[in-house]
């Protein structure tokens, strides 16, 4: 764990270096229980945790909390960082119409893949995923589980639109697009689920931590 200033108003703590993109499930794990003490420890001037596969970004109020304070709290808490015992996540079932027009990239990944489509979705719902962190949009969650002997690359040329609720690959990740968007994912399908209610708090559907799995579904269910 090394800590670097992102600003004179955050830290970003790493876990692995910059340059190292495999997602390790440990590593997920620490951080999220790095989050979750940092949250119970409630230290004043601490505003913001943002995760990621392999890094926290702490955002703080200088004015009352110093770079060095904070450092040293963070350490504190890594030291007890194996004996928390985190709050139970909800495990989340998301119902997807495959294939069509819904996922125009379902039939290149099981041919890429050597798999038949049904193979495909077969081996897409069977696969248990986690909620990382969240970026890219608002309410957009990086789920990790997607097998590394699976991995898919990204389009060459992102779509102008990806379509609200389409559920999509991208290396060893999958996601669901909170919202109409640009995007580069290879989309297997779309979910009838909206991933986001603003207005509401929190306003996105998924949660850090959460375990999520899919189901194939059809629009005449809905």
């Amino acid at each position: 764990m090394t800590f670097r200033e992102a600003s004179e108003r955050a830290v970003l703590v790493e876990f692995a270096s910059p340059w190292e993109s495999e997602i390790h499930a440990d590593r997920v794990e620490r951080i999220h229980r790095l989050v979750a003490l940092l949250d119970r420890a409630q230290l004043a001037g601490i505003q913001e945790l943002t995760p990621a596969y392999n890094s926290l970004l702490v955002e703080y109020d200088p004015s009352q909390l110093s770079c060095r304070d904070l450092i040293e709290h963070i350490l504190f808490c890594a030291e007890t960082i194996v004996e928390i015992g985190l709050t139970a996540h909800p495990k989340i079932e998301i119902p997807v119409f495959y294939g069509g027009d819904y996922g125009p990239d379902l039939l290149w990944c099981a041919e890429r893949l050597g798999m038949t489509v049904s193979e495909m979705v077969e081996a897409h719902c069977d696969a248990v995923y986690r909620v990382a962190f969240f970026g890219f949009l608002p309410g957009f969650a990086y789920l990790s589980g997607w097998p590394a002997k699976w991995s898919l690359p990204r389009l060459d040329s992102p779509r102008t639109k990806v379509p609200a609720g389409s559920v999509a690959l991208a290396g060893t990740q999958a996601g669901i697009y909170p919202m109409d968007s640009p995007g580069g994912w290879r989309v297997l399908g779309r979910t009838p689920l909206s991933m986001i209610e603003p207005g509401k708090v929190p306003f996105a559907r998924l949660e850090l931590g959460a375990t999520i799995r899919f189901y194939p579904s059809s629009p005449s269910a809905w």
